[in-house]
């Protein structure tokens, strides 16, 4: 018995071809309105469709091209408007602009994409000869396999790149400091920042992240007393430019000779079009050649050059869509600049903002949290630890060996972190890390007791790093961060402590500031380890915790209970603790403050600080990470912290 009964083999065997075409062109959409906002849209059903979408694009095209080369070897089915298909499924193949690889990884096959080039080249001209006809309409696959071949190329010579690190040398247009405008419009000055700020930090990082001193005093006094809303920006559009490096094609479209290739493909493609447009207006008849015995239809359907044209049309508008996103782009701008146009781009700016200076570069808005305390108090009650693990049934053990045997803890912490808007006290906090020195007390509060009981809170902090377990440091400083939270009102009731009379705004402000850096340093712990240096077992971390909270009895089901008994075990939380309570709310808040930010330079530092690079840059494909943003404020302006 067959299991598909006859009429779907006869509908499938009629449409199947139709609709792989049409399916890959679908996912080209997909991939040219969806691959670039991944930089600043940290969602991950974003990420779940441009994974899906870049992953099937090059399996679909391919099955489609061999399925082309099939049914074109058969002289009785050959057909000239498929024979135009193939070139454009290399259009496909080459990918659009927003998108070249999905991760770092992917950059390494660049090799195997070099071959596919090769086959499905091969594959396309083997299908243009089987359907070549003694027709004028024949040609147009030739202007069409040129476009397929540049965009093919291009997406080839993107990722060797990339593999190579060789776009620590390829920053399009040289230096910009000479451009550097000391007044005038803010768009202009946070790109030229930007570059500049990149074009250094590239080279650090092709120096091995060793070098002393990468820039001149110039330029220097520039980033030193940049305004802190240019210098906030600036970072954000460089991260945007790195991943445009990364990710797309920029290496290659923002220079003289990917601007003539660019041209070349989109005048290909619109003569393809006008060829198409030509045939079947003035061209009524038949294309049939007097003799051929072959039918009509077979080979110039009408369903067939509705498909073509929604090919070339559709290629057409990707490809001005692309232009409008490369001339809105901050590389054009850029290029402007360099040209010595920065007024141009001034105009622009007001002009169109909402296209030019008001674009994204990175979720800058939001920064993930993890308040460990309240997750660990969840799991320690769930009834599910204490009752014997379930056997798990065939579905649990088909995902338990796809996602790994862990994922239901993974699955609880993706469930049990929320995130935080990034407030302007917050960005001014972050941006005291471009000092050379440690970050800078407010003018207020500066006296030689709160500069002594800072070294003496780090000192506390720092003696669990005798054997560089970086995670413990934070772990410490979060629980006491988190028992100060909680307990301030019961040390300060009643009490007037404020040293600004009725303006409390200040240590409130670095009460959230400091509440707010900690849950997202236990967030990369939690969720993005290989961000942070030294960083061991999440989860026997998670046992520690766990033992720990365990001591805390029945009083374990009420968060400031526990952290009454946290303190009562002597551990280095409580000491911290017990040192930050003498002190009034406004002094106490900003010497966690400034612990907290003092612990982000150090994230960013260690024997393994630079050569995570690509775990910061991986980051950029899926919104960016604030660390991330703070590994470029350092670097190489910023000599390391001793320790």
């Amino acid at each position: 018995m067959d299991p598909i009964p006859t009429w779907v083999r006869r509908l499938w065997d009629i449409w199947d071809l139709r609709v792989l075409v049409l399916l890959s062109f679908i996912l080209q959409i997909i991939l040219s309105i969806f691959g670039s906002r991944r930089k600043y849209i940290s969602s991950v059903w974003i990420s779940v469709l441009v994974w899906s979408a870049y992953l099937m694009a090059d399996w679909i095209a391919t099955v489609a091209l061999g399925k082309l080369s099939n049914v074109q070897g058969d002289r009785q089915k050959s057909n000239v408007l498929w024979g135009l298909w193939a070139p454009l499924l290399l259009l496909h193949l080459g990918g659009p602009d927003s998108i070249t690889a999905y991760s770092l990884e992917d950059s390494q096959l660049w090799l195997r994409h070099f071959m596919g080039l090769l086959v499905q080249l091969s594959a396309a001209i083997y299908v243009i000869l089987m359907s070549w006809k003694n027709s004028w309409f024949s040609f147009m696959s030739l202007p069409a396999l040129v476009a397929g071949v540049i965009k093919y190329g291009e997406r080839t010579l993107v990722l060797k790149w990339v593999s190579d690190e060789k776009y620590l040398q390829r920053r399009p247009y040289g230096s910009l400091s000479d451009k550097y405008p000391t007044e005038g419009h803010d768009y202009v000055r946070v790109l030229v920042v930007a570059y500049e700020h990149l074009d250094r930090f590239m080279w650090y990082l092709d120096q091995g992240g060793g070098a002393s001193g990468a820039m001149d005093d110039r330029w220097a006094n520039h980033w030193d007393s940049m305004e802190a809303n240019i210098l906030w920006d600036a970072l954000g559009v460089q991260m945007g430019l790195v991943y445009d490096l990364l990710y797309t094609k920029a290496a290659v479209i923002y220079r003289k000779r990917g601007f003539t290739m660019r041209c070349i493909s989109f005048g290909c493609t619109v003569s393809v079009l006008l060829g198409l447009t030509i045939q079947i207006i003035l061209l009524k008849t038949s294309p049939r050649e007097e003799g051929d015995d072959d039918d009509e239809e077979s080979y110039w359907h009408g369903i067939d050059i509705a498909i073509t044209g929604v090919l070339i049309v559709g290629a057409l508008a990707l490809e001005i869509y692309a232009a409008i996103v490369i001339f809105s782009s901050n590389w054009m701008m850029l290029w402007l600049i360099k040209q010595g146009r920065g007024e141009w781009v001034t105009r622009l700016s007001q002009r169109f903002p909402w296209l030019f200076n008001k674009k994204k570069n990175w979720s800058e808005i939001m920064i993930g949290q993890f308040d460990v305390l309240s997750y660990c108090l969840k799991v320690v009650q769930s009834p599910l630890r204490s009752s014997p693990p379930k056997r798990k049934g065939p579905i649990g053990k088909i995902i338990g060996s796809v996602l790994g045997h862990n994922y239901e803890e993974k699955w609880n912490r993706y469930l049990h972190k929320t995130e935080y808007a990034v407030h302007p006290p917050l960005h001014n906090a972050i941006l005291q890390l471009r000092h050379d020195d440690e970050p800078q007390i407010d003018p207020r509060l500066i006296s030689d007791s709160l500069t002594s009981e800072l070294r003496e809170i780090w000192a506390i902090v720092a003696e669990r790093d005798a054997r560089g377990n970086f995670v413990r440091q934070i772990t410490s400083l979060h629980l006491a961060t988190e028992i100060c939270y909680r307990l301030e009102m019961e040390w300060d009731a009643g009490g007037q402590d404020d040293p600004y009379g009725s303006d409390q705004l200040l240590w409130k402000q670095n009460r959230e500031v400091s509440k707010a850096l900690s849950d997202y340093m236990m967030y990369l712990i939690m969720m993005h380890p290989s961000l942070l240096p030294n960083v061991g077992s999440v989860r026997a971390l998670e046992r520690t915790l766990f033992d720990q909270l365990i001591l805390a009895g029945n009083a374990a089901d009420d968060v400031n209970a526990t952290c009454h008994n946290l303190l009562r075990l002597n551990d280095v939380w409580s000491l911290i603790v017990e040192r930050l309570k003498g002190n009034e709310k406004a002094k106490r808040w900003e010497i966690i403050k400034l612990t907290w930010l003092r612990m982000l330079k150090s994230a960013t530092r260690g024997l393994k600080g630079f050569a995570r690079a690509n775990c910061h840059f991986q980051q950029l494909r899926q919104g960016g990470e604030l660390l991330t943003l703070i590994w470029f404020i350092n670097p190489p302006y910023i000599k390391p912290t001793p320790h």
